[in-house]
């Protein structure tokens, strides 16, 4: 369906809506949906993120993002990231790349606020060859002709992207520490992508990038050695929107989640795409050292499921609580933030 729409924007000229690549695990790659996310949690961490989509239909369908990120001195993050898209038979493959960065104007001991920036470079390109046309068909030799088609003078195109967020994060705990619940942290933020909206020759003449709106927030609430992690997304890219939402348990080391993808903010039952499970693994490697890895099902239960079978995600994170970039460079005072992040949190705080 992506390569029928892409093939139909370039032959017809006409006007197009684009929509970037989603991720079911959106807590697990934080820096791609808001620079202002980046080293938001103290030290260096790793990410890998893969995801296949619709895989019964032919072609390839498949998003793959790498992020490093770290604390540096003075407040501020640095991170790297990247990412490569490709939808259908290797027609059309989007790869990309961005520097972000983060500075923390309010730090606290249970407050930060912090904005963040990235940009990048984008390359999208297709190969004409392995289209096929209805007049290269026979009825029954199949394709045999050479088509009429001529293919437009461009199969790459580079344009630069740049992005800006912020983000809110803020620490609480029982008043009275006699039940259950023992403290909780919660993150809200939200991004603007694609700021310069560039001009991408794919969506058709002298058509513009949209801009994306991102809304994100989530929670970590510590009930005993249980962590309950709900939260939501909120994406809108021109006429699309995608609105994410659902809970992961911790239970350590094991991670379970339930989450339901809707088509808007407003939950009806016509407009639902797909539930998401979750299941995960959380380990210690050593003091400062924590992993996960996480896998994630979509089962599609909108008009696609007869065709699609759903998605399939998987993430592998590292938290490296110690690592602080050019820490031989400042003293102690200009390296160590305020904010704390709770006990029985650190390797599980999303």
């Amino acid at each position: 369906m992506k390569c029928v729409l892409i093939i139909l924007s370039v032959l017809c000229g006409s006007q197009v809506f684009a929509q970037d690549p989603n991720y079911s695990q959106f807590y697990n790659n934080p820096i791609y949906y808001n620079p202002a996310m980046t080293s938001i949690n103290n030290g260096m961490t790793l990410r890998l993120n893969a995801r296949n989509l619709w895989g019964p239909i032919p072609g390839r369908f498949n998003t793959f993002s790498c992020s490093a990120e770290a604390q540096t001195v003075y407040k501020m993050g640095l991170g790297l990231t990247a990412y490569s898209d490709v939808a259908g038979e290797a027609l059309l493959r989007t790869t990309g790349g961005y520097l972000t960065y983060s500075y923390r104007p309010i730090d606290m001991k249970n407050l930060i606020v912090q904005a963040g920036v990235s940009g990048g470079l984008i390359n999208k390109n297709i190969d004409w060859t392995r289209l096929t046309f209805s007049d290269q068909l026979d009825e029954t030799q199949g394709s045999i002709y050479t088509s009429a088609f001529i293919p437009p003078s461009y199969k790459s195109v580079f344009y630069a992207d740049f992005n800006a967020g912020i983000v809110v994060r803020f620490n609480g705990s029982a008043q009275r520490n006699r039940g259950a619940f023992k403290r909780f942290s919660s993150t809200i933020g939200g991004s603007v992508q694609h700021l310069s909206q560039p001009k991408d020759a794919f969506l058709g003449d002298d058509q513009q990038l949209p801009m994306k709106l991102v809304i994100h927030n989530s929670n970590n609430l510590l009930f005993n050695d249980i962590i309950v992690s709900p939260g939501l997304t909120y994406e809108q890219q021109n006429e699309f929107q995608t609105f994410t939402m659902g809970v992961n348990v911790v239970n350590k080391p094991f991670t379970f989640g339930l989450w339901v993808r809707n088509r808007t903010a407003a939950f009806r039952a016509k407009q639902y795409d797909s539930y998401i499970v979750t299941m995960g693994l959380n380990l210690p490697s050593r003091k400062n050292m924590q992993w996960r890895v996480m896998y994630s099902f979509d089962f599609t239960i909108s008009r696609l499921k007869t065709s699609s079978y759903g998605s399939h995600e998987l993430s592998l994170v590292f938290d490296f609580g110690d690592k602080v970039l050019f820490r031989g460079r400042a003293s102690e005072r200009n390296i160590r933030r305020r904010y704390e992040c709770p006990k029985g949190f650190f390797g599980y705080q999303y």
